[in-house]
């Protein structure tokens, strides 16, 4: 309801005040949201069953989608630029995924077995594009993926520690947390929960630093296992790495033996073979989810087979030094759905999506520029954002410059406008938006800054 203490105290913990005739709109507009969300809460905490929940005053709820299109439960209709939260690639009900979903129901969704058939050619398909790849085993999340991966790395390597770039966000797990994220309300290094004997095995490093980060893994290189990395920070805003600090990553890596994961969760559909293959710097091992499930839960660890044959209990006298089940890895309905995936996601279906994403970050810059006001734009591929801040946003230190309260009042504006987004100021691009999608969006920024009066 209106003026509750629930409202009062998320707006108090997000630090933001909002303004106060886009709220009324927001709640005009979605009040049957709030009702049922207000239902849910009482069994499930803040009301979402598991995905990232933080949107003001309060989400809406959707109920359908097609194509580019969402529908909430109050019947508004909206542009689609979170896609599923960057698993619908393909936007909603896609024609080739649903049917290739619902003849596998009619095979089975779960053997239990050996995959023959799907499992080998989704690993082909994976293989074939993914430059580092030479084999794959199938998992469910992305958190379970980078976990299996730091495994791989300790067992290979004999060393402990991870080490992960400030800002960065890998998943739940306690030893992906540990350290300085934009991505909750947690401002502690160690958060609640977490012990400290897992924070030690975590450093962190600059993102975007070449010779930072070349010294921090210089300086723990005898004890570190990993080193992982998002070649887009996408929880802290859609910032890309730049080449020149991939390639410093794989040389001193690889010159003390570190294995060098990118976590390609997010940024698999940025580029026909993902950013590795965008930026030609191979890692030794990639972790993928999200999207390369066609909206199914489905993930992948793929890399050298050196690596991944520590998985194969056949080259290790019946042994395998690391074990690694997964119930539903590999799950035969999330299996059929990646690969009518990934069969549309061709070279030219990126091109273009990039293309477009190009078309909103140079619309955004072009309003800074326009109106005198520090709103600039990143991103790469099929992702981009937009942020608030004295000067452009290259790491994490330039992120927490962001006057979050303006960033949050613009994303709120731009629902009632009926744009779907994250309340962060980040889009995500699906392969059935258009160039006038774009125009539109860009369109609403600026009516939206209009009508905050952010600009005269």
């Amino acid at each position: 309801m209106p003026g509750s203490s629930q409202d009062q105290s998320a707006a108090a913990i997000a630090g933001v005040l909002l303004h106060p005739g886009e709220e009324q709109r927001y709640r005009e507009r979605t009040p049957r949201s709030l009702e049922l969300l207000t239902r849910t809460q009482p069994v499930i905490p803040t009301g979402h069953a598991g995905g990232m929940w933080y949107q003001m005053p309060y989400p809406v709820l959707l109920e359908r989608g097609k194509g580019s299109r969402v529908w909430d439960v109050d019947g508004n209709e909206y542009l689609d630029l979170r896609i599923g939260d960057w698993v619908l690639i393909h936007g909603h009900c896609n024609d080739h995924i649903r049917d290739a979903i619902a003849a596998q129901l009619d095979r089975g969704a779960q053997f239990g077995s050996p995959e023959w058939d799907l499992a080998y050619r989704m690993a082909s398909l994976l293989a074939d594009r993914m430059p580092s790849v030479e084999k794959v085993r199938f998992l469910v999340s992305g958190t379970e993926t980078n976990l299996l991966a730091l495994r791989l790395a300790r067992a290979h390597t004999g060393r402990a520690k991870l080490a992960k770039a400030t800002g960065s966000y890998h998943g739940i797990a306690d030893v992906l947390v540990v350290g300085r994220s934009t991505i909750s309300f947690v401002t502690h290094q160690v958060p609640p929960g977490v012990t400290q004997g897992v924070a030690q095995d975590v450093v962190e490093f600059p993102f975007n630093d070449p010779d930072g980060a070349a010294e921090v893994i210089e300086r723990e290189a005898a004890s570190l296992a990993a080193v992982i990395v998002e070649p887009v920070l996408g929880a802290a805003g859609m910032i890309p790495a730049s080449t020149e600090f991939l390639r410093r990553l794989r040389e001193v890596t690889e010159r003390h033996g570190i294995v060098l994961i990118f976590d390609e969760v997010v940024t698999f559909p940025i580029a026909y073979g993902g950013a590795q293959a965008y930026h030609q710097v191979y890692p030794d091992l990639t972790t993928m989810s999200k999207a390369i499930g066609g909206g199914l839960p489905l993930a992948a660890l793929g890399g050298r087979a050196e690596l991944m044959d520590l998985l194969d209990p056949h080259r290790h006298g019946g042994k395998a030094p690391v074990t690694a089940a997964s119930t539903f890895g590999g799950n035969q309905a999330a299996l059929a759905a990646g690969i009518a995936c990934l069969e549309q996601l061709t070279p030219d279906s990126h091109a273009r999506v990039q293309a477009l994403t190009e078309r909103g970050k140079r619309g955004i810059d072009e309003l800074g520029r326009r109106y005198g006001i520090p709103l600039h734009a990143t991103g790469l591929g099929h992702v981009f954002a937009m942020h608030w801040t004295p000067e452009p946003v290259v790491d994490y230190r330039t992120r927490m410059q962001q006057d979050d309260e303006k960033i949050v009042n613009l994303g709120m504006a731009l629902m009632n406008l009926g744009f779907y987004h994250f309340s962060f100021g980040s889009f995500l691009l699906s392969t059935a938006i258009t160039e006038q999608d774009i125009d539109d969006l860009l369109a609403g920024i600026e009516q939206a800054l209009h009508r905050l009066g952010l600009v005269g």
